[in-house]
């Protein structure tokens, strides 16, 4: 007697029908992936862009669009200029090094105003500037009674001149901190802030725009009366500030020059200044 067996072929058909169809749909993934953009640089600038770049992928949903943790500003320059970034934020124009080593673009889009940090369970708000330079001596106490930390910023010779141009005494008092083994030394503004947050008693120099865009529970203090708002700033009775730059390729690729415009808009500008920018 013969045993008939069923024929199989139809099911690996319909696995070879599978298989080439779930190719095929990888091969449509990769050809509408998002283009992707990279974004980095000074802490005073990333938790604002971050915002920004939300709302630009909501709007153009086709760029996916990634704000990386700080490295500074001479970092992010470095990295555009290497081709390692689409975008780098800067609170200073590239140096006469940094523009021979990559053509460069770069747009001033904001203002925001500098500020001495500290966390907000202290329950400060405001000092004189004899007063703040005092918090640099040793072994110096809060109005509470808590010991003040200072956080310095030695390789940041830019934010240590403008924390030393606040008040009269801080020159004096700043360097003999900087003198002193032991010290806290933050390299970037996100360290700074990190250390306000972790270590209890610490206060930094800092920017509004950080405070105000990461959310983070810090108290911007008065300095002899001075408040640090963003109106302040536009008024020109707060003096202290500092500026925000985004730096591109001289040519950028189609993707950044959309997303620079973007920045540039009136909707933008509207977001950044609600979060201590002052968009210009």
């Amino acid at each position: 007697m013969i045993t008939l067996r069923p024929i199989r072929r139809p099911l690996a058909n319909a696995a070879f029908v599978s298989l080439a169809l779930g190719c095929a749909l990888l091969g449509i993934h990769s050809t509408v992936a998002a283009a992707e953009l990279l974004i980095n640089g000074t802490g005073s600038g990333t938790g604002g862009m971050q915002l920004v770049a939300q709302a630009f992928m909501q709007a153009n949903p086709d760029v996916q669009v990634v704000v990386q943790p700080a490295i500074g500003s001479a970092g992010g320059i470095r990295a555009v200029a290497a081709g390692k970034l689409s975008l780098a934020l800067s609170n200073r124009e590239p140096n006469e090094a940094e523009r021979a080593s990559a053509p460069l673009a770069v747009v001033e889009y904001a203002r925001t105003p500098f500020v001495v940090a500290v966390h907000k369970s202290l329950g400060l708000v405001a000092l004189t500037g004899d007063q703040l330079a005092a918090l640099f001596a040793p072994g110096a106490t809060y109005p509470n009674g808590q010991r003040a930390r200072p956080v310095l910023r030695r390789t940041d010779a830019g934010d240590t001149a403008l924390l030393k141009s606040m008040a009269a005494a801080l020159p004096a008092a700043v360097d003999a901190a900087s003198e002193r083994r032991g010290m806290m030394d933050a390299a970037t503004d996100s360290e700074a802030a990190d250390m306000i947050t972790n270590t209890p008693g610490a206060f930094a120099a800092s920017t509004l725009a950080l405070i105000a865009s990461e959310n983070r529970p810090f108290v911007a203090l008065a300095i002899d009366g001075r408040e640090p708002t963003v109106d302040a700033l536009a008024k020109g009775s707060y003096p202290f500030q500092k500026r925000l730059f985004a730096i591109t390729a001289k040519a950028p690729s189609p993707e950044v020059a959309r997303f620079i415009a973007f920045l540039r808009s009136p909707a933008t500008q509207a977001l950044l200044r609600a979060h201590g920018h002052l968009p210009v």
